[in-house]
């Protein structure tokens, strides 16, 4: 490892410096993949230059890289492996650094290694061994690209079968992910623009109908799944639909009634009780 280069950091990359110091993973996670591939280039068709990968077994190993990002275009790094480490708290940094496993387990295997927070506040560049890289959010608004507080050190990433295994498995993952993702956001989409038309159409012909639509998208946040005439994905059958709240409904009369019968048993069992300990009390004062 070679001796870590600091950068000038600005003041308002410091504690205290606006939304962005108090981050939550998964939203230093977007961040990042931001940084290394912006968001429209994700899904164009002539390619993003880049993977970005997250969870990612070290080959060999059980340890995994909160992020990965590989260069595919000689304008996006080509052949370049840089691993990152997400930390949101002070506690889970001085847990990396006194557990360095997961970073020797990666080293041999990358371009450079860098640990990825929110702020100095919580990862200080003077706490970072030698040879470790430390990126922040630019705290300029719109800002995409994140801050190099300390420059990681570079290498020749060593290829091995484990290691082309374990990107290829991953990346396969992530872009079944991001295809089920897709697929989700164009039929929610499609469900949108289908119950616009229908209140539009409804509200031209009968205007009291809008109240019985309104009810019907009730119904289907309330199931958890859209009407349709067939079920698929998250799309139930009108029939089916009617007769799974049909069966809740029976249930819940069913449940009711023999609750009602428990409490009248139970109230007859206080009345006999009662009684009893009243004549028991008439038969000690008789023997007195």
């Amino acid at each position: 490892m070679t001796e870590q280069t600091t950068l000038d950091v600005p003041p308002t990359a410091k504690a205290g410096a606006g939304d962005r110091t108090r981050l939550t993973t998964a939203e230093l996670n977007e961040l990042l993949h931001a940084h290394f591939i912006a968001p429209r280039d994700r899904l164009s068709p002539a390619g993003a230059g880049a993977v970005y990968l997250t969870e990612v077994t070290a080959p060999g190993d059980t340890r995994r890289a909160d992020a990965v990002h590989i260069g595919l275009w000689s304008s996006r790094g080509a052949g370049r492996i840089d691993v990152c480490e997400l930390k949101t708290s002070r506690s889970d940094f001085r847990r990396e650094l006194e557990n360095p496993a997961k970073a020797e387990a990666w080293w041999p295997y990358s371009t450079t290694f860098s640990i990825v927070s929110p702020g100095i506040d919580i990862t200080p560049p003077e706490e970072l061994p030698p040879g470790w890289g430390l990126l922040i959010p630019n705290p300029r608004a719109g800002a995409r690209r994140f801050k190099t507080v300390v420059k990681p050190a570079e290498r020749e990433p060593k290829l091995t079968i484990g290691l082309l295994l374990t990107l290829l498995k991953n990346t396969e993952t992530t872009r079944v992910n991001a295809l089920r993702q897709q697929s989700t956001q164009l039929r929610n989409q499609h469900h949108e623009e289908l119950k616009k038309v229908r209140r539009e159409k409804v509200t031209a012909t009968d205007p009291r109908s809008q109240d019985r639509l309104e009810l019907l998208d009730r119904l289907e946040t309330a199931m958890g799944q859209r009407l349709g005439e067939h079920s698929w994905h998250d799309v139930i059958e009108v029939a089916e639909a009617a007769e799974g709240l049909a069966n809740l409904l029976d249930g819940a009369k069913a449940r009711s009634r023999a609750r009602e019968t428990a409490e009248r048993q139970a109230n007859q069992l206080e009345r006999v009780a009662q009684r009893a300990q009243e004549e028991a009390r008439e038969l000690r004062k008789a023997h007195q």
